[in-house]
């Protein structure tokens, strides 16, 4: 679709701005629709993306926790309301026009890593972080870290949320969401 966006304006001065958002985090998924069930260790994967799953699996008592793959993605969860912030920018920046950027945070966080913060923000009690690797996806990427300085540069756009942040709003909506049968 870049291409196509580009295209466009070779061939009919169509201005376009592409966004790249990396691995939105927020409260207010619900349950994915799929064609199939997905299974992971004893819960089925009831949310299409990884923080929400793993608060879920945790929250309904998964031990040890099932991990898609070995833990060792790399990925850069950001905050939707930074990632709002940024389109923003974007939308009102005469200097996007024609222009790309990549929206994240420039943390890097491995999933075993989310995983294990997920269980402990969760498990207060000290309880030890045990785990499980079922199948990877096919076809998953194991490095996915975006390059953020244009955004930066350009826009001014930097993603303040920290992953902690992140979880301590995410985990109590799906607590509530789950209490009240959502998911």
């Amino acid at each position: 679709s870049e291409y196509f966006a580009k295209g466009a304006w070779e061939q009919y001065k169509l201005p376009y701005t592409i966004l790249r958002p990396f691995n939105c985090v927020g409260i207010g998924e619900r349950r994915a629709l799929r064609d199939s069930d997905i299974m992971s260790g004893n819960v089925k994967l009831a949310l299409s993306h990884v923080v929400p799953d793993l608060v879920l699996k945790v929250l309904k008592g998964q031990d040890p926790l099932h991990i898609l793959g070995e833990g060792n993605q790399v990925r850069h969860y950001t905050y939707g309301g930074d990632l709002a912030h940024g389109i923003r920018l974007a939308m009102e920046s005469p200097k996007a026009i024609n222009e790309d950027f990549n929206l994240s945070t420039s943390a890097s966080t491995t999933v075993l890593e989310l995983a294990e913060c997920i269980w402990r923000k969760i498990h207060t009690d000290g309880r030890p972080f045990r785990h499980v690797s079922d199948a990877p996806f096919e076809h998953d990427v194991q490095l996915r870290v975006p390059d953020v300085r244009k955004a930066r540069e350009v826009l001014g756009f930097e993603a303040p949320t920290s992953l902690d942040q992140m979880l301590d709003e995410v985990i109590p909506w799906i607590r509530d969401e789950l209490q009240a049968g959502s998911l």
